[in-house]
């Protein structure tokens, strides 16, 4: 779906082996950092928090349901962060966690899964596979985000987003 009123200069498709890669360097980037907890932001950001779970073997896994999106069209309209709860929140207590998503632009979606989790007692360590630098407004992607595999310009579509994330057609 395309909103047409919200022009798009590049929309770059990942497959599902470049995911693999994306999480591979993401994984080998992560090894020092000592985490003990994985949590993944609900919807998309659950593939790579659980890929990212089986390659740093770390067991203990969380999620939390915070939306910015109010639909899947391409552009989508944004609003604030809002969280809709957690399952597994209590696991994280006293642990250093990585916290992941799919792609950080703006990092408020990031941000505000920080709060939640120093609240719920915990010390997160930020990761996305995807760096959206169009959104950033000149700012350091590091000062978003602690660990990243990728930057792009642009709309990012996932391979797991669409009606049949195993067809080449996503959104149709």
């Amino acid at each position: 779906m395309l909103d047409p009123a919200r022009p798009v200069s590049t929309i770059h498709r990942f497959s599902w082996e470049e995911i693999a890669g994306l999480a591979r360097l993401l994984a080998d980037r992560l090894a020092d950092a000592r985490v003990d907890g994985v949590v993944g932001i609900a919807r998309s950001g659950l593939v790579p928090a659980v890929m990212l779970s089986h390659m740093l073997g770390v067991r203990p896994f969380a999620v939390l349901d915070i939306a910015r999106t109010h639909s899947d069209a391409i552009r989508a309209d944004k609003s604030q962060p809002a969280n809709h709860g957690a399952l597994g929140l209590e696991r994280m207590r006293g642990r250093r966690v990585l916290l992941v998503d799919d792609v950080v632009g703006q990092g408020l979606t990031l941000d505000a899964a920080c709060r939640v989790l120093v609240q719920a007692g915990a010390d997160p360590v930020t990761a996305t596979l995807v760096v959206n630098r169009d959104n950033l407004a000149g700012r350091n992607p590091r000062a978003i985000v602690d660990h990243w595999a990728c930057d792009v310009h642009g709309w990012v579509i996932f391979p797991w987003e669409g009606k049949d994330p195993w067809e080449g057609s996503v959104h149709a």
